[in-house]
């Protein structure tokens, strides 16, 4: 018996190292394969034999810098159900429309004279914008080509360090840990906020390329749970796909699913929760399918509009609301009916 468990040990260990060898051998090849493009790949912080190209190479999708815009009252082709990316800063809000960032996922713009980047990965369904500069730094984030966990990775034209979409950090390269700011922003039709902000400015389809924007190229995807690439962890609590608003307070991670926010018969409504002590608000607009997250005072707060399986992938501690566990929503129901 000894015999026979020290043969399972002996086998175990020898499986062990053979793994660790053979992801040492593909991170070299990793490496040394996407050095090539001229990306800085040190100080990695993600597993490098984990990234894998998802078609198009270096700038193969052309990130857009120096935007043009068009008063809204000025559009004529957009429809009213087209989903757009709203960003308000100090007053000012503009518009992105998905089927633009279909074609081109990062927008560099500015506001009040501040960077920002607004960024889609049309594979994850995620709309993120984030302040790309700080006290010391200044980042233009162009598109890679490259994909970990099915979602984009990025490079700044600074550095050709990597950063990841959905972790707004950089993941390789001399900046590697540096975060950016993620920034309120609302997943919506065009109309809803159009309403909301009529005096919106509008991301012009005047873009320096030939594209055709009246073409929803990914329009297929959402509709099966097939996904083109690997993820490395896969929670089974909600489909795939299924659209869910994230939020992070103080490093603890939660999700809320359109679904669960979607199941009032009325039209817009306004989920009370605590977040790691803290009274958030997630609104909903059940006609355009539309969320997003305020504090108790109503002051909008960072958040993201994504596929379940891309903040799971990114979050595997993630809370989600409604759920068996959810502890903290059952304390904020309870404080709901107190008051």
């Amino acid at each position: 018996m000894k015999k026979i468990l020290l043969n399972c040990t002996t086998a175990v260990f020898l499986l062990f190292l053979a793994f660790n060898q053979l992801n040492a051998q593909r991170a070299i090849f990793v490496e040394e394969t996407y050095a090539d493009e001229e990306f800085e790949m040190s100080n990695m912080e993600i597993p490098s034999w984990d990234i894998v190209t998802g078609g198009p190479g270096k700038d193969g999708i052309p990130a857009l810098s120096d935007p043009a815009f068009v008063s809204s009252k000025k559009d004529n082709w957009l429809e009213k159900d087209d989903l757009v990316i709203g960003l308000t800063i100090n007053g000012i809000s503009k518009a992105y429309p998905v089927r633009i960032l279909n074609y081109h996922e990062v927008v560099n713009d500015e506001f009040d004279n501040k960077s920002v980047a607004i960024t889609y990965s049309p594979l994850c369904g995620s709309a993120m914008a984030y302040r790309t500069e700080d006290k010391h730094s200044e980042w233009e984030l162009a598109v890679s080509g490259l994909l970990y966990n099915n979602n984009a990775l990025y490079f700044d034209r600074q550095t050709e360090s990597l950063w990841s979409q959905v972790l707004g950090r950089a993941v390789s390269g001399s900046v590697a840990g540096a975060q950016l700011e993620l920034l309120p922003t609302t997943l919506t039709t065009w109309e809803d906020w159009k309403e909301n902000h009529p005096e919106t400015m509008l991301l012009s389809k005047e873009t320096g390329f030939n594209r055709n924007y009246d073409l929803d190229t990914y329009e297929y995807y959402a509709s099966t749970d097939r996904l083109m690439f690997p993820i490395n962890h896969n929670d089974d609590r909600l489909k795939l796909k299924e659209r869910i608003i994230g939020v992070e307070v103080d490093g603890v991670f939660k999700a809320y699913p359109y679904a669960t926010l979607a199941s009032s018969d009325e039209g817009y409504t306004a989920t009370e929760d605590i977040v790691n002590g803290q009274t958030i608000k997630i609104n909903f607009n059940k006609t355009a399918n539309a969320a997003y997250a305020t504090d108790a005072d109503d002051i909008a707060l960072p958040s993201a509009s994504m596929y379940w399986f891309t903040w799971s992938a990114f979050h595997p501690e993630t809370k989600l609301y409604g759920q068996p566990g959810d502890e903290e929503s059952k304390l904020s129901l309870s404080i709901g009916m107190i008051k």
